[in-house]
């Protein structure tokens, strides 16, 4: 009797685990996210991503930012995938005009970015933005509503 039963909660959980959907790095390659950022500045974003194409948009500024000038336009840009889970991004000049700092990362080549892991509907990644022999690394969550 409790073979029979060991046998058949083994049973449920192996078809629970075929069952259960588990992300992959494709399910993030469209889609509306949120992720904060930390530095320079502790800001929450909206990204929506649709093919080749990403739309970041700052959900709110912090109250102390609010009267620096601080960009609030969303910014446009152009993703080309690397493999199935990194990608390099550059700001698209065609739908906003850039700061000068867009057009500097956009210079040297873009921001790489690498999904690490994923867990639930979030991803965690690392961002590079490789300046000469330089790097400047970001990691940070990013997660599909």
């Amino acid at each position: 009797m409790k073979k029979n039963i060991l046998l058949i909660g083994l049973f449920l959980l192996i078809g629970l685990k075929i069952n259960a959907q588990e992300l992959t790095c494709e399910d993030f390659k469209e889609g509306t996210f949120n992720t904060t950022v930390l530095e320079p500045v502790k800001l929450d974003w909206k990204i929506v991503r649709k093919g080749n194409e990403q739309t970041e948009t700052i959900k709110e500024i912090p109250e102390e930012y609010k009267d620096l000038g601080y960009p609030t336009d969303p910014h446009y840009v152009k993703i080309e995938w690397i493999d199935d889970c990194s990608y390099r991004a550059k700001y698209d000049d065609s739908k906003s005009e850039l700061t000068e700092s867009q057009k500097f990362i956009n210079s040297v080549g873009g921001i790489t970015t690498e999904l690490i892991k994923i867990e639930g509907n979030c991803f965690y990644y690392k961002s590079t933005l490789k300046v000469g022999e330089e790097e400047q690394i970001m990691e940070g969550k990013m997660c599909k509503e």
